[in-house]
């Protein structure tokens, strides 16, 4: 068994998007990085014929974290914020905040996430597309036979429909398949770029990344004054023992990040680790989302890789509506019926397979309310985001016209209250250390070497998927860090272009 690590430049908590992405960041440019993981590998089941296993049947076992985090399981949907999304922008219910930088600051970190997660896109016929310094790295997924009459159609009614842009690993050579089972679903042929596949590999190969896997973080421990992080209390196999680090990034996801951090409390940081006006946990924000079944008739719909298309041109306000929509986006081809009571499952499984499943997503608004309550060392309630609900109803309406206008006689949408996804903000970035937790690098305020990078910084969520954001940050703050701890190194050529080292075997 290889000795426990003692020391290292920069340790990371958390291998999800924003662990694995820093990682990579900061291996290219010389650093020494040690990554810690709650969780395990996911590892292929050769007693199952399909290549894909449904992320509920994961929920239920006893393994509920990751390496790779939740991305092992997202959709591959990697959108870019919008350009009002940085901006203070009027809701039905309150502004959403100002970012403390601008789209164009983090423009250059998109493009190189893009190109790291091997991205598949266009911007054609989407009006809400921000501007970029260079094309996608790939062209979009094109529409299977059996979608693209559908886009024609909604394109008659004078609407543009856009690729949704994907990281998936298609074309010559690559391992995706297009199957039907994508979004929601753990590929075990390694084909959805995910952060383990596109990032974490590639920085494990340089040999300057050490990962510890089922190994809990305990406590981030500091300086008696509290200016600084020392490093981190780990614990694996009923064994603790204390890392140092130059720079301790916690990067463990919307609960874990301000829970690791509450837990981390001393006489410097009584209430917990940058809690001092009490922003720690709070500001939660997210999207109010829910989903339309539009309906041809009573065929099921073969399977397909329908997660290719989105209508994003009701992204800001208009005249009829002052106010920012969201978007409607294709969904995979998801067993929704699991996840219902027994009673209506077989009601729910014939609506599902007869569908053209879509997700309907708009913003939900942070406060200083909204978050997380904590006792003690425990998140003991959470307080939801305000919905806009007008809004989300009046989205909804225009799905179902929308649908039924291009050829599909029954479009269901349900009424019960929408859910709440892609939380963000637990851990929010901002100028003001009154209102924020964070700087604008993601250096918590009055900390010299602590950072948090994961879905915590954003201040709000626009109507998008939050993941490509979180590693865009990541690299941003990867350089930033960078330059405290290795300043003369220079950047390495490292291809991420295919993630050719393998899992370890178990």
């Amino acid at each position: 068994m290889n000795p426990r690590p003692r020391s290292c430049d920069v340790v990371i908590i958390g291998s999800g998007p924003g662990g694995s992405t820093l990682a990579h960041g900061l291996s290219r440019r010389g650093a020494r990085v040690l990554v810690v993981e709650e969780g395990d590998f996911l590892r292929p089941d050769p007693s199952r014929a399909d290549a894909s296993i449904h992320m509920q049947e994961f929920m239920q076992g006893t393994q509920q974290s990751f390496v790779g985090g939740p991305s092992k399981f997202y959709g591959a949907a990697l959108y870019r914020l919008r350009e009002q999304d940085f901006q203070a922008t009027a809701t039905e219910t309150a502004e959403s905040p100002a970012w403390p930088v601008r789209y164009s600051d983090l423009e250059p970190f998109y493009d190189e996430a893009e190109h790291l997660y091997a991205v598949r896109g266009s911007t054609h016929e989407d009006p809400s597309e921000p501007p970029r310094s260079r094309p996608f790295p790939h062209g979009p997924i094109e529409h299977e036979p059996y979608i693209a009459p559908i886009v024609e159609r909604l394109r008659a009614q004078g609407l543009p429909v856009s690729y949704i842009p994907k990281a998936v690993d298609v074309g010559p050579g690559g391992k995706c398949i297009l199957c039907a089972r994508c979004d929601g679903h753990y590929c075990q042929r390694d084909a959805k770029m995910d952060a383990e596949i596109a990032a974490l590999r590639p920085a494990l190969a340089t040999g300057r990344v050490q990962l510890l896997t089922r190994t809990q973080c305990l406590r981030v421990l500091t300086t008696p004054d509290g200016l600084r992080a020392t490093g981190v209390l780990l614990q694996q196999d009923g064994e603790t023992w204390e890392v140092d680090a130059d720079v301790v990034a916690v990067c463990a996801g919307f609960a874990r990040t301000p829970l690791l951090l509450r837990r981390s409390r001393n006489d410097a940081h009584p209430e917990g680790i940058g809690n001092a006006s009490g922003c720690l946990g709070r500001y939660l924000a997210g999207h109010t989302a829910g989903l339309v079944f539009p309906m041809r008739g009573f065929k099921r719909v073969p399977d397909l890789h329908q997660k290719t298309f989105a209508i994003n041109s009701f992204y800001g306000p208009s005249a009829e509506w002052p106010y920012p929509l969201g978007v409607i986006q294709a969904a995979g081809q998801l067993p929704l019926w699991k996840s219902v009571p027994a009673v209506a499952r077989p009601f729910v499984r014939f609506i599902v397979e007869r569908s053209v499943t879509c997700f309907l997503m708009t913003e939900a608004v942070a406060s200083k309310e909204s978050g997380f309550v904590f006792q003690g060392d425990e998140i003991v309630r959470m307080e939801p985001p305000r919905p806009n609900v007008k809004t989300f109803r009046r989205l909804r309406r225009m799905a179902i016209d929308i649908f039924k206008k291009a050829g599909f006689p029954v479009v269901l949408a349900p009424r019960s209250p929408a859910d709440l996804w892609h939380l963000v903000g637990t851990a929010r970035f901002g100028e003001d250390p009154a209102t924020s937790v964070l700087d604008p690098h993601c250096r918590v305020h009055g900390m010299d070497n602590l950072y948090v990078v994961d879905s915590c910084f954003l201040p709000s969520a626009g109507a998008v998927n939050t993941t490509l954001t979180v590693i865009a940050m990541s690299l941003r703050v990867a350089e930033h860090i960078a330059a405290r701890v290795s300043p003369h190194a220079s950047l390495l050529s490292v291809s991420s272009a295919r993630p050719a080292p393998p899992r370890p075997e178990p």
